[in-house]
């Protein structure tokens, strides 16, 4: 139904009523529009909130990996950037553009795709299969990934801020 066939019918129904039942349908249809606005900017603040958040994570992980003084090995090197670029909303990764990343802040590991590998055998990786056989694979965190991702920064923070301390 169109807004303009609901503005039609709630305008006809309105109609009809009394004028007591008109005004107690109007204070009803202002609790609703003040509910709906309510509601509006909460959804607002969250998703803020939520912008705000990742941008700290993105942040973070970028001091991590920017850190030379950090010691980082070849998995947690590949558990830091996928975090990093799934939070930058890409979904499925590859080894290439994962690469890119790494290489960028120094921290490219020697071999990327057997570290994925390992990390899909330990259940904090997901292959993900393209619809065409010669495809690269994809992958992405699991939900346990991101876990261990979450405890693997929680680490290194207390690590640096021993080491600053």
């Amino acid at each position: 139904m169109s807004d303009s066939s609901n503005l039609k019918m709630i305008a006809e129904l309105t109609w009809v009523l009394e004028l007591d039942e008109a005004r107690s349908a109007l204070d009803i249809v202002q609790k609703i529009v003040d509910t709906k606005e309510t509601l509006e900017g909460s959804t607002e603040k969250m998703g803020h909130r939520q912008d705000q958040r990742t941008s700290d994570e993105l942040r973070e992980v970028r001091r991590f990996l920017d850190n030379s003084g950090l010691e980082l090995n070849g998995p947690e090197c590949v558990l830091l950037g996928s975090f990093f670029k799934h939070r930058e909303n890409v979904e499925f990764l590859d080894t290439r553009s994962l690469n890119v990343t790494l290489d960028s802040y120094g921290r490219k590991p020697s071999n990327t795709t057997s570290t994925v590998e390992n990390l899909e055998k330990k259940g904090l990786m997901e292959f993900v299969t393209g619809g065409d056989l010669h495809a690269h694979k994809t992958f992405c965190l699991t939900e346990q990934g991101y876990h261990e991702v979450r405890d693997l920064m929680g680490r290194l923070a207390r690590k640096n801020f021993s080491a600053v301390g």
